[in-house]
């Protein structure tokens, strides 16, 4: 007797939170110098600290550059507080 297949729908992955440096050359068809020359200059978004040497850019960021490259500004500014439960929270501002 064969089996039934599974006509569920296999649901495709979500977007991640965070992109790595391939993920972003490819998205963006910047080269890797392209990249980090525009962050220097303050023309794209710069990378998240992941944890240990792992870096990342934020989807939202990567989305609002894509949607306005030559309208992107930086966040300007950033304060880290401590929350009731003792952990560290990043405050950051829009210009």
């Amino acid at each position: 007797m064969p089996h039934a297949e599974d006509t569920t729908s296999v649901s495709q992955n979500p977007e991640p939170a965070f992109y790595r440096l391939n993920d972003v050359i490819r998205i963006t068809a910047l080269s890797r110098s392209s990249i980090y020359r525009r962050i220097a200059a303050g023309e794209f978004p710069a990378q998240t600290s992941l944890g240990g040497r792992a870096k990342g850019w934020r989807r939202e960021a990567l989305q609002a550059w894509i949607g306005d490259p030559s309208g992107f500004r930086p966040l300007t500014s950033c304060e880290v507080q401590q929350s009731t439960s003792g952990a560290r929270v990043r405050r950051v501002a829009a210009p």
